[in-house]
């Protein structure tokens, strides 16, 4: 992928539900990928950026009362580190949407109003190796 097209599908998107939603993250798993934030359709528009190897693990302490809200009852909640324990993603099945691949090199993740775009190869992708 050479350029973000933003977090709204494409002609070529390919869809997931939630659960093939979560195999495509743990096929990501070890891997360095760049993680874009973003909204859901529109123009292009980034409002954050990681980059590093994607982890699955527990929130670090200090971001539980952050991320995890006081549900009723409990939400699986899975977190994915990017980089270090301090950065990532948390995805739930009450915020998902939708998710789709675009071209075999994006995942993107629809989740409340907002999108975590995966990306693991293109020029932007690669960018993660040069520095």
């Amino acid at each position: 992928m050479n350029r973000f097209v933003g977090g709204g599908e494409q002609v070529d998107s390919r869809f997931l539900d939630y659960e093939e939603t979560l195999g495509a993250l743990h096929s990501l798993i070890g891997r360095p990928v760049l993680v874009l934030f973003s909204g859901q359709g529109g123009p292009p528009f980034i409002s954050g950026v990681v980059a590093g190897r994607l982890d699955r693990g527990e929130p670090d302490a200090r971001l539980q009362e952050l991320l995890l809200r006081a549900d009723v009852s409990l939400v699986e909640t899975l977190f994915f580190h990017v980089g270090s324990r301090q950065s990532g993603f948390v995805v739930r099945p009450d915020e998902f949407e939708r998710a789709f691949w675009q071209g075999g090199e994006q995942l993107t993740i629809h989740l409340g109003r907002g999108a975590v775009t995966i990306l693991i190869q293109g020029e932007l992708g690669e960018a993660l190796g040069r520095g």
